[in-house]
């Protein structure tokens, strides 16, 4: 089946008000897809025709829109952020339009992409908003994994847990390493803040340094620029794998929560 413009050539289109119902944003096309349903959306998408019992056309569309239910469950994105697309992203500067026009680019081409993306800027300009949007995007258009991370006291104790015996998560470090190196896109928020833990900073270093190797497509924010507050952690290797492995923009500006509240 060929799909329309309409749908952008998906088979499906977002439906945001879904959102609020608790339902998946994502519906059938009604352009090219829905006209030739001939099983009403009802699981496993058979309709009988005589004494024939066939599969429905719209089966693949309806299949794909369920395995990307499942990946988006397993992104771990905070509630706030999850079902973003791009259009929910309102520019109010220069910064914020160049940074949009990037991430419309990033979404349109990947995974034919060279390079990730490091979005810094002070607090609540809209950096974890938009690198959130790029993932919900890259997944819903693409049916990959991809994985949000925060880089906070909760992350490094989920890590160290892994060698504490008795917790849930022992003898599982390998498996977590594994799947933040191979998963292809992963959104590390939060990055850069200076650690007092040599082991902490290691850790760091190589999250970045297997993602560099694995050649996956990250995007890190943070509230500090990198050319300053990474130059001389771990020595300056984990700015020197950012800056080839990253574009680098700032998102400056007026806090956006602080604008919403005195509206």
């Amino acid at each position: 089946m060929k799909f329309c413009s309409f749908c952008d050539h998906l088979g499906y289109v977002i439906n945001p008000d879904a959102v609020e119902l608790g339902e998946l944003p994502l519906s059938p096309c009604p352009k090219c897809v829905v006209p030739g349903c001939r099983c009403s959306g009802e699981p496993p998408y058979l309709f009988s025709e005589g004494d024939t019992v066939r599969m429905c056309s719209c089966s693949p569309v309806r299949s794909r829109m369920e395995k990307i239910r499942i990946l988006y469950a397993k992104s771990d994105l905070e509630k706030k952020f999850r079902w973003r697309f791009l259009g929910d992203y309102n520019c109010r500067t220069q910064a914020e339009t160049k940074a949009k026009s990037i991430a419309y680019k990033i979404i349109q081409e990947f995974p034919a992409v060279d390079r990730g993306l490091f979005i810094w800027g002070n607090p609540g300009t809209g950096k974890t908003l938009l690198s959130t949007i790029i993932l919900t995007e890259l997944i819903t258009r693409n049916a990959i994994e991809g994985k949000y991370v925060k880089i906070s006291k909760s992350f490094f104790g989920k890590l160290r847990s892994t060698f504490v015996e008795g917790t849930a998560l022992y003898g599982m470090s390998s498996q977590i390493e594994k799947e933040l190196q191979e998963i292809d896109v992963l959104v590390i928020d939060d990055f850069g803040t200076q650690r007092d833990s040599a082991w902490e900073k290691e850790t760091l270093y190589n999250l970045v340094d297997s993602r560099y190797e694995a050649e996956k497509f990250t995007i890190f924010t943070s509230n500090a620029n990198p050319l300053v507050s990474l130059k001389d952690l771990s020595e300056g290797r984990i700015l020197s794998r950012i800056r080839e492995m990253c574009k680098i923009i700032e998102l400056s500006g007026a806090d956006r929560r602080t604008e919403k509240e005195s509206e």
